[in-house]
């Protein structure tokens, strides 16, 4: 019986990405649903690039195997308002240690639509910080 690294699945890595977008987008501003995924898309991919040589990122990315990114973890959550999203990016920026993010604003209308973590292990600290924005996960 033949096995080969290929034959295997990649490892996963326990790192997962949390994006965080504004409910308020869909339910009082009218934005259809699509609009909005491409928020999540944009915030997450910004904070890929802005932080690409930290070391959660690259092993999010590459994995152990190399396969990294056959085996990415995202969980999409949501918070009420912009003032709850920018709350927790406040908070994420008094976290000790500091817990890479980023805030994505559309443009040209400068609104803040989601927010990236970078791939963590999912820290005390951090579901803290999201409780207390009123973070859930999105429906």
């Amino acid at each position: 019986m033949a096995s080969s690294a290929s034959q295997d699945g990649p490892k996963p890595t326990g790192l997962v990405m949390q994006i965080i977008l504004r409910r308020d987008l869909l339910t009082e501003h009218g934005w259809p649903v699509g609009p909005l995924l491409a928020q999540s898309a944009h915030a997450a991919t910004a904070v890929l690039h802005l932080h690409r040589d930290h070391p959660d990122v690259k092993r999010y990315l590459e994995g152990d195997d190399g396969r990294g990114w056959e085996v990415m973890r995202k969980v999409t959550y949501e918070v009420p308002d912009e003032a709850a999203l920018r709350g927790l990016g406040a908070k994420l920026d008094g976290l000790t240690p500091k817990l890479s993010h980023h805030l994505w604003i559309e443009q040209p209308e400068c609104i803040p639509t989601a927010l990236a973590i970078i791939p963590n292990k999912r820290p005390k600290q951090l579901k803290k910080a999201m409780e207390e924005a009123g973070c859930e996960l999105f429906k």
